[in-house]
């Protein structure tokens, strides 16, 4: 039983779901067999560790039918019917969690049953409640869209013979609902096309494009933003949009959902990403995307589960670092990482103050710092070793400088925990460095072409860096 899909599902469960689990079960509505909230109680009380010697089925079994003999078949039939209502149970809980969906089953009911003084009196309160789910998820459009579909219904059922506004209010409602879906969804598939081997087929969507292209101004601000993303994906020269996106979420910051906000500032982070590596106005673009990782760090909409990620921490440390703001970039160290879950903050902070000491050439304080950090993820371990090599070859320690590349590049082979694409990163990077520091003067500038031309590559401005001084 350990290893059940009822076990699974309960493994997901929160204190607080137990207890209105246990209600649900209880009320006659939706069960009315006794063996069933037997069963339950059961596996509640060995929550959350269910010890595997505990749910062995035969013993699980003289639990709920203490005076039968074992029946294989009885157990997985009440397991069964347990999950099935644990599902239902999920649904409630789903349906519960959506006001604007529940409205609108409610009005489809009363419009079914003709119930039109009912229908009217909850009809205009239901549809100004739904104003205010606007700014919560996307899924207003498709709310909305449903709203009007329903008021079109109970126009229908009267047999009006009339102008009624609703046909157009439904028609008008799908096409944002769909517009707005297909341009956020087409972003996501060229932005995976770009990870993943195989493309995508994006049908009709250069259709939605030149049709919206015709509008002047967007009356929806998220189709406006999401058919700028699309083209700072699919465009070359798309800085025109970049900044236009920008212009657009400045001016609607409050009003986007707060669901959505994260993913709208992702796309743009990840394209001044990738505008650092390539773009000539490097520095313009790091100073955007530490302002992009701002806005979502203070507003904590880049937060997961109420959290700041290790990663994202990382990542606006590195961008404060590389702009050369030392001192910002230590009162931001010290200001956020308790944002972080408790088992990451220790690591965060010194990895991070580490690299701090780094860049303001204190090696010595970037040694003691890498020592304090206990690596609780292997990306703390692969940029503690990357970052000691630079400290080494910084003091010209050079005889531990060879012994580290040495013994890091076979951690780098032997360590099956790492993705391939980041083994061959940082092997790139302990090969090249080996070979610019065994290469002859006139040899350097084959080297500094070998490293602009090596795609996988860390530390790639550092070791040019070393070049410039060898040669």
């Amino acid at each position: 039983m350990k290893d059940s899909k009822l076990i699974s599902l309960f493994s997901t469960f929160e204190k607080k779901e137990w207890r209105r689990f246990r209600e649900f079960l209880e009320s006659p509505y939706f069960n009315k067999r006794k063996d069933i909230v037997k069963l339950y109680q059961y596996i509640a009380s060995l929550a959350p560790d269910f010890p595997e010697a505990k749910l062995n089925n035969a013993f699980v079994f003289k639990k709920i039918f203490p005076t039968q003999p074992y029946d294989d078949k009885q157990l997985k039939y009440v397991m069964n019917y347990l999950l099935k209502q644990a599902e239902r149970f999920l649904i409630e809980r789903k349906l519960e969690s959506s006001t604007p969906l529940m409205n609108n089953f409610l009005l489809d009911a009363l419009v079914n049953r003709k119930l039109d003084k009912h229908y009217k009196s909850r009809a205009e309160k239901i549809s100004k409640e739904l104003i205010f789910h606007q700014i919560e998820s996307i899924d207003y459009y498709y709310y909305k869209y449903q709203l009007s579909d329903i008021a079109n219904l109970h126009y229908t059922i009267q047999n009006i013979r009339k102008y009624d506004a609703h046909l157009q209010d439904v028609a008008n409602g799908l096409d944002e609902f769909y517009f707005l879906n297909k341009l956020k969804y087409s972003c996501e598939m060229i932005n995976r096309s770009k990870v993943l081997v195989d493309d995508y087929e994006l049908k009709f969507i250069e259709e939605v494009v030149k049709y919206l292209e015709q509008e002047e101004e967007q009356a929806i601000p998220l189709i406006a933003i999401y058919l700028q993303i699309f083209y700072t994906l699919k465009k070359e020269n798309a800085e025109a949009h970049f900044e236009r996106l920008k212009e657009i979420l400045s001016i609607y910051q409050e009003e986007l959902p707060n669901k959505e906000k994260r993913t709208i500032y992702l796309y743009a982070i990840n394209y001044c990403v990738a505008q650092i590596s390539s773009s000539a106005n490097q520095i313009y673009y790091v100073e955007e995307c530490l302002k992009l990782y701002m806005v979502g760090i203070e507003q904590e909409f880049l937060f997961v589960n109420g959290y700041l990620s290790p990663w994202t921490f990382k990542n606006a440390v590195r961008l404060g670092l590389n702009l050369k703001r030392y001192d910002w970039t230590e009162q931001f160290i010290q200001k956020y990482y308790q944002k972080l879950a408790i088992e990451f903050q220790e690591d965060a902070l010194h990895y991070n103050l580490a690299d701090l000491a780094f860049r303001r050439k204190d090696y010595k304080t970037a040694q003691y710092q890498l020592l304090l950090v206990e690596f609780s993820d292997i990306f703390y371990s692969l940029g503690a070793k990357e970052m000691l090599l630079k400290i080494y070859y910084e003091n010209q320690e050079i005889e531990a400088l060879f012994a580290l590349i040495a013994s890091f590049s076979i951690y780098l082979r032997r360590n099956k925990k790492i993705a391939q694409n980041f083994r061959e990163t940082y092997l790139n990077f302990t090969m090249l460095l080996q070979q610019v520091l065994r290469a002859k003067p006139q040899k350097i500038p084959k080297m500094i072409d070998k490293i602009n031309n090596t795609p996988l590559l860390t530390n790639r401005s550092w070791l040019l860096e070393i070049c410039e001084d060898l040669k």
